[in-house]
């Protein structure tokens, strides 16, 4: 019997698919297709969220595991003086909206299916508060935070609660509504932050993503008194090939090291069985 081991597949960087920002000072517009992103209160005392939603299934393999992923966004915007610096979180999006083809600071009149502060989908869909809720709306576990202040570029992660979101949207595409962007602050004047969005291509946010893929076995047989098998495996990366004689006990033992050969080579056994496994240990 093989067993498939985890080997490492690779990395790559994800924009945006879809992103718009609540905003409660004008709460029934939208703004899914502005240059950049808000989050926090602004001078008036009036609160901003930022969702953002990257399409998983479609980019990475589906027999993926996930191995890190982090969000980099980058503020384009500070209010004038510097404003107030404040701690932003990142909670998962529980609930689907419309991004939305709004545009200017302060949005405009959203269109049906469109987000806004009131509505997921503008008219009569609401949220179940306005701005949506921590765990109704956006999960109660969160995700990451970071202390953002001035201008530039800002990484949440990799940490496994990211992990986790991006495995379950892979996994389930289906529950794909993407991070809320939430000051913890956002009830202090002047917190807000302008992020860029995925208009602004310089300034877009960006997942990086880093996953495994199973190794796979091509071909196994006897043959004299070997058992030999070969697997699929992607270039330059050394594998561990390791055996047992039991699979619920004992030590794997390593067979073999092999960036180049993959075909596999073992004496035959004499117990009846014997384990095998694959990947980078």
């Amino acid at each position: 019997m093989v067993l498939d081991g985890r080997v490492f597949g690779d990395s790559i960087t994800l924009r945006p698919s879809a992103d718009t920002s609540l905003f409660a000072a004008f709460p029934d517009n939208n703004l899914g297709s502005n240059p950049n992103l808000v989050s926090g209160a602004n001078g008036s005392g009036f609160p901003a969220r930022a969702l953002i939603r990257f399409d998983v299934a479609n980019q990475i393999p589906s027999n993926a595991m996930i191995q890190s992923a982090a969000l980099t966004v980058n503020v384009v915007i500070v209010p004038g003086g510097g404003g107030v610096d404040s701690t932003f979180d990142l909670r998962r999006v529980l609930l689907d909206w419309g991004e939305g083809i709004g545009t200017g600071n302060t949005g405009s009149p959203a269109n049906d299916g469109e987000a806004t502060w009131n509505n997921r989908f503008h008219p009569s869909t609401p949220w179940t508060v306005a701005g949506g809720a921590v765990s109704n709306d956006f999960s109660g576990t969160l995700d990451a935070s970071m202390f953002i202040n001035g201008l530039g570029s800002y990484t949440f992660g990799p940490n496994t609660n990211l992990v986790a979101d991006v495995q379950q949207w892979l996994l389930n595409p289906a529950t794909n509504f993407g991070w809320a962007l939430i000051s913890e602050s956002e009830n202090t004047l002047f917190t807000a932050r302008r992020f860029g969005s995925r208009e602004d291509t310089t300034n877009t946010p960006i997942l990086v993503v880093q996953y495994a893929l199973p190794a796979e076995i091509q071909w196994i047989q006897a043959a004299g008194n070997q058992i030999q098998f070969s697997f699929l495996a992607s270039g330059g990366q050394p594998y561990t090939v390791q055996y047992r004689d039991s699979l619920a006990s004992g030590n794997w033992l390593t067979l073999t090291i092999t960036t180049t050969n993959l075909i596999v080579l073992d004496p035959f056994p004499t117990n009846v069985q014997r384990f095998y496994r694959i990947g980078i240990f």
